[in-house]
């Protein structure tokens, strides 16, 4: 774990001494979800990979798994990347690239969804692969998008995503999984590296391709804890994940049927962004907008704990799980509407 922390904040400080030409676009400013007035580095995933796989390499795992981890991570993270130093790769390539690594993931890491605890969804998922498959790609591929979506304020990803794999290393700690154990730990010192570079004062940025590699790591970790350990019930990983799920969800709904654009076109409408421009930013921060920024963050670790405490108290209990992201929903929805109509000026 020091290994891959050691690595990733060595190679991020590197990024984030180099001169900006050497490390940034020129759309980096550009765009209705860009916040920062200065060009700052976007590719903080390329430390979060190598330390990853630095670390990795140590980990008194099997040398097949750290191999496959390699080869089916590669297509979602190149893609992402590819995007943060053109800026010309489409979101639908950069899907399909995700499709890709969850396919080899499902084929070769066994992290097919199989069980949802219903008789009548069990039997077809675990008897029919393709529609196992089809379910694999759409539950991880909507996590993969989601983590990157709510990549748009100073540590907001990053210390979401160690919350969430903090809780997954405890309850494998407490079920006996040491590899889930260890794979969460390693994710969250990778992570780590990057964090203090990003929050408060955004020196760097994950990225696309950061984001992506932290989905798919993120969503392949869950399932392994959910499919290695009867005990645990898909429906905690789901509600680990509710926060970022839902959020994308609720997106398409308010692009494509409130105000009919396409759910791939850009907005400044993500909760994220309403909390930033509508709360924080008018009510603490008038004069100090990069201290709003990180405070968007604090407001939205917060309100994804709790989704994140009741899943990891109740981690083994199905209905009340299932209530609990419903409930997540509802405070969601709520607290949105409250945004929509705040009154600032």
């Amino acid at each position: 774990m020091l290994t891959a922390f050691i690595t990733t904040i060595v190679l991020t400080a590197l990024i984030v001494l180099l001169p900006k030409q050497w490390t940034t676009i020129e759309s980096d400013t550009i765009g209705v979800q860009k916040f920062h007035k200065d060009p700052t580095p976007r590719i903080g995933g390329v430390p979060i990979f190598i330390g990853f796989f630095v670390g990795l390499w140590f980990l008194p795992i099997e040398q097949e798994i750290k191999l496959l981890l390699l080869v089916a991570s590669l297509p979602v993270f190149i893609a992402g990347i590819a995007e943060d130093c053109t800026g010309k790769i489409g979101p639908t390539l950069r899907m399909i690239a995700a499709l890709l690594s969850i396919t080899i993931a499902f084929f070769y890491i066994d992290i097919g969804i199989r069980s949802l605890n219903f008789a009548w969804s069990d039997y077809l998922l675990s008897n029919f692969n393709f529609l196992s498959l089809l379910f694999t790609l759409l539950v991880v591929g909507g996590t993969v998008n989601s983590i990157n979506i709510i990549d748009g304020y100073n540590g907001l990803m990053p210390g979401y995503s160690i919350l969430v794999l903090l809780s997954i290393a405890y309850i494998s700690n407490l079920l006996g999984d040491t590899l889930v154990m260890y794979l969460s730990l390693l994710l969250i010192s990778t992570l780590s590296g990057v964090f203090v570079f990003n929050f408060p004062f955004g020196k760097i940025f994950v990225g696309d391709g950061g984001a992506y590699f932290i989905g798919f790591m993120m969503a392949t970790i869950g399932l392994m804890l959910g499919i290695r350990n009867e005990g645990v019930s898909h429906w905690f990983i789901l509600l680990l994940f509710i926060y970022p799920l839902f959020e994308t969800l609720f997106s398409i709904y308010r692009k494509k049927y409130l105000r009919n654009s396409s759910p791939s076109q850009p907005d400044g409408l993500h909760l994220h962004m309403l909390i930033y421009k509508r709360l924080i930013k008018y009510r603490y921060c008038k004069n100090n907008p990069a201290l709003g920024n990180s405070m968007t963050s604090l407001f939205l670790w917060s309100l994804s704990l709790t989704s994140i405490i009741p899943a990891v108290i109740w981690f083994n209990n199905q209905m009340i799980l299932i209530t609990l992201a419903f409930v997540f929903m509802g405070l969601y929805v709520f607290i949105y509407r409250r945004l929509i109509r705040f009154k600032y000026f």
